[in-house]
């Protein structure tokens, strides 16, 4: 299973990654890597039912998750999608699968690159304003924690793309907390 875009999205599944992203990005799974989240059924049935039934959807713990990475249990897979190409005829093709990973914090992302998962870049969306954060942007505010987990990640060469919606411009983490001396 390519992971096409590690998400990191304190509010998980919700409407901007279902529509914004399953839609941009013609997602066929949703990955959603939770300890708390993994470990409550209520939760878990919550977030699986916001998914529409044409992306199939799985919860694990972070661990479970990187386990199943390093142990290549996401293989690539070929789904059978419907093409519909304005040049060509309505026809079906197989595709590889698309999925999305969902962390709700940088300190997961960390935690799944220190145990050995390699990631390039993540995508940066909303954590949304709480006491002891500071504004980044207007969907994006980070406490003193989660910036210095940031920078961890820069350090690793890992590229931090703050971007609420699949249209919004692309901005560097790293450029953004620098300007602001963070």
């Amino acid at each position: 299973m390519p992971i096409i875009l590690y998400r990191i999205d304190e509010r998980l599944i919700h409407g901007q990654v279902v529509v914004g992203w399953g839609n941009s990005l013609r997602l066929d799974r949703i990955v959603l890597a939770n300890d708390k989240v993994a470990s409550n059924p209520w939760e878990r049935e919550l977030y699986l039912a916001c998914v529409p039934p044409e992306i199939k959807a799985t919860i694990h713990s972070v661990d479970e998750v990187v386990n199943l990475i390093l142990q290549d249990g996401f293989k690539s897979q070929d789904t059978v999608r419907q093409v519909h190409r304005p040049e060509r005829s309505r026809r079906t093709e197989f595709v590889k699968e698309k999925t999305i990973l969902l962390v709700n914090s940088p300190f997961d992302i960390l935690r799944m690159v220190e145990m050995g998962v390699q990631i390039d870049w993540v995508n940066v969306g909303g954590l949304h304003s709480k006491r002891g954060r500071k504004k980044i942007l207007p969907y994006l505010y980070l406490s003193t924690e989660e910036i210095s987990a940031f920078k961890r990640l820069f350090l690793l060469g890992i590229r931090c793309e703050c971007r609420d919606i699949p249209l919004a411009e692309k901005k560097d983490l790293s450029v953004l907390l620098e300007k602001l001396r963070l």
